[in-house]
């Protein structure tokens, strides 16, 4: 008789047992769904990111082309800019050293294009700076 008590005490812990790693293979089941729910957003989240930062390396590529192509200009403006009010090693200083508009030889070359052009406000001006 003690027999049958321990062995049916033995077969309910076991249905239990069984009844928990069941219950246990569910839950992983749904974790694992909502996981993979998770991870598919996180890589949607990346490749939203992914474009837009190649949208906008698009638009940056465009402006610093469009900035390249009138570069000589834009630093002619600059100079003229500053030749009223400084002389050349100043303007020096300031578009090649601190802006970092152009290099040492480009600017010489965009000064000496401003005194052969002989802009009347340019010209005069650079004649008092000792340009």
């Amino acid at each position: 008789m003690r027999k049958k008590i321990e062995e049916k005490n033995l077969r309910e812990s076991f249905e239990k047992v069984k009844k928990d790693i069941d219950d246990l293979g569910e839950r992983m089941e749904m974790l694992e769904k909502s996981q993979s729910q998770k991870s598919l957003t996180k890589s949607q989240a990346v490749s939203l990111s992914l474009t837009k930062s190649q949208s906008q390396n698009k638009i940056e590529t465009k402006i610093i082309s469009k900035i390249k192509r009138n570069k000589k200009s834009f630093v002619i403006v600059e100079i003229n800019k500053l030749i009223p009010f400084h002389s050349t090693i100043e303007i020096f200083e300031t578009i090649v050293k601190e802006k970092g508009l152009c290099s040492k030889a480009s600017f010489y070359r965009y000064i000496s294009s401003l005194k052969s052009q002989s802009q009347p406000t340019a010209y005069s001006n650079q004649n008092q700076n000792g340009i």
